[in-house]
C-alpha cells in the first residue's frame, strides 16, 4: 500500500512537471470526489476572497464594463473585478506580450472565438474551462440551448460560448428595394444591384468575413457567388458601421450586407427608414456568431480561485441577463428573457444555423482571405 502510494504520488508530481494537469486541476479534481459541490465550491470561494481580486480582458465600453463587473461584485464583495475592456486583438496581443516576458497577469478573456482559437490557444494561454464549472446553476447543461454547453475548440475544454445570435443578413432602404423581393443571397446577384450594394469590409476580421464564411462553406453558395457578387456586382467595403447604414439610408447604396443590427435598430427608433431582412428569409439560412459573447481561463492565472468563482458567476442567470441587456444579444441560457434584443437575432427551434464561431470554419479563414485577396483585386 505504501509503495502503491508513493508510486501515484511520483506520477502526480511528473503530470503536474509536463504541464498534463495543472496545480489547480488537481485541487478541482481532488474536492470534487472528496466532498462534492458544496465542500469543492466553499473551499474555492475561502480562497479567492484570500487572494481578493479577479483580473478579467472584456470587450471595451461602459455598458460590457458594468455588465461584466458589477453584479459580480455585489455577488462577491470580498473580490474586486480589474477589468480592462480592449478590442480582441489589442487583448490578445497583451496578452502575449505579458506571456513572453513571464508575466501573468490576467485570469479571465471574455470576447470572440476568432482570438482565443487562433491567437491564444495555439500558444498554451488557455487553461482548460470544465473542471472551473462547479455551481449546478451554472453547469447544468439543461439550462443552455441545444442542452448542452457549448465550446468553439473542437476539444470542448477550452472556449465556452455564453452568447448565439443569429446574424441579420441584409439592411435595405425599403423605397429603392423591397424586402419580398430578396430570398436568397443569389437575388443579390441580379444587374440591377450592380454598384448598388455595400458592405462590412470581409479582409478583417468581424461581421464581414464571417459571412463571407457562411456562403464559402455553403453547398449552394461557395467560391462562385463569392467570385461573381464581388466581380459582378461592383460592392463597396467599409470598417464602419454607421457610414454603411447612412450610406443605405440616405440612398447612395441600396442594400447592406452584414450590417450593424445595434446600429439599424437605433437608426429605426428615430425613425429613420431602414429596414432589416433576416436570415430566416433566405433560402440559404443563415448563421450563427458568438460575437464577444465566449469565456476562457488564463493559463498560470494570477488568482486561480477567483476567476473560478467569476466564471461560475458569469454564467449565471443573473449575470446572463444583465450582459444579453448590455450587448443586445440574446444568451444561450434558456431562462434569460429575449423581449430587450431584436427577434431576427434569436435562434428558432427548428432552424439549422450555421455555427460559425466553431473551429472548424475558422480555420477556414486563411483560405478564404486568400480568395478574397485574388476576386477583390480583380474587382
Amino acid at each position: 500500500m505504501v509503495r502503491y502510494a508513493t508510486h501515484a504520488t511520483v506520477l502526480i508530481f511528473i503530470f503536474i512537471a509536463t504541464g498534463v494537469i495543472s496545480p489547480f486541476q488537481l485541487f478541482l479534481a481532488h474536492g470534487q470526489t472528496a466532498s462534492g459541490w458544496q465542500k469543492k465550491w466553499e473551499q474555492v470561494l475561502k480562497a479567492a476572497k484570500e487572494e481578493g481580486v479577479v483580473a478579467v480582458t472584456g470587450p471595451p465600453g461602459s455598458n460590457a464594463r458594468l455588465a461584466l463587473t458589477e453584479g459580480f461584485q455585489k455577488s462577491y464583495p470580498g473580490i474586486s473585478v480589474e477589468y480592462t475592456g480592449a478590442s480582441s486583438s489589442s487583448a490578445s496581443a497583451r496578452l502575449l506580450r505579458e506571456r513572453r516576458a513571464k508575466h501573468y497577469l490576467v485570469d479571465v478573456h471574455v470576447g470572440g472565438t476568432t482570438t482565443m482559437l487562433t491567437t491564444l490557444r495555439p500558444v498554451g494561454a488557455l487553461e482548460p474551462l470544465k473542471p472551473a464549472l462547479i455551481l449546478p446553476g451554472s453547469s447544468d447543461p439543461t439550462k443552455w440551448l441545444k442542452g448542452r454547453l457549448d465550446f468553439s475548440d473542437e476539444e470542448e475544454k477550452y472556449n465556452l460560448v455564453f452568447t448565439s445570435a443569429v446574424n441579420i443578413p441584409v439592411a435595405i432602404n425599403p423605397e429603392l428595394v423591397r424586402g419580398e423581393d430578396i430570398r436568397s443571397f443569389k437575388d443579390l446577384l441580379h444587374p440591377k444591384w450592380a454598384g448598388k450594394i455595400a458592405m462590412r469590409d470581409p479582409t478583417v476580421a468581424g461581421v464581414g468575413l464571417a459571412t463571407v464564411t457562411h456562403w464559402y462553406a455553403h453547398p449552394a453558395l461557395g467560391t462562385t457567388f463569392i467570385r461573381d457578387l464581388f466581380v459582378n456586382q461592383k460592392v463597396v467595403f467599409s470598417r464602419n458601421n454607421q457610414q454603411l447604414l447612412d450610406w443605405v439610408t440616405r440612398g447612395r447604396y441600396a442594400i447592406v450586407i452584414s450590417p450593424s443590427e445595434l446600429a439599424a435598430s437605433a437608426l429605426q427608433q428615430k425613425g429613420i427608414h431602414v429596414e432589416l431582412i433576416g436570415a430566416d428569409q433566405f433560402k440559404e439560412g443563415g448563421y450563427l456568431t458568438a460575437a464577444t459573447g465566449s469565456v476562457a481561463l488564463i493559463r498560470n492565472a494570477p488568482h486561480p480561485h477567483a476567476a473560478t468563482v467569476y466564471v461560475n458567476w458569469l454564467l449565471s442567470r443573473e449575470a446572463q441577463i444583465a450582459w444579453s441587456e448590455a450587448s443586445g444579444y440574446p444568451s444561450r441560457r434558456l431562462d434569460v428573457p429575449k423581449d430587450k434584443v431584436n427577434a431576427l437575432s434569436v435562434p428558432k427551434e427548428g432552424h439549422d444555423y450555421q455555427e460559425n464561431y466553431r473551429e472548424k470554419y475558422v480555420r477556414m479563414r486563411d483560405d478564404i482571405r486568400a480568395l478574397l485577396r485574388e476576386v477583390i483585386r480583380r474587382n
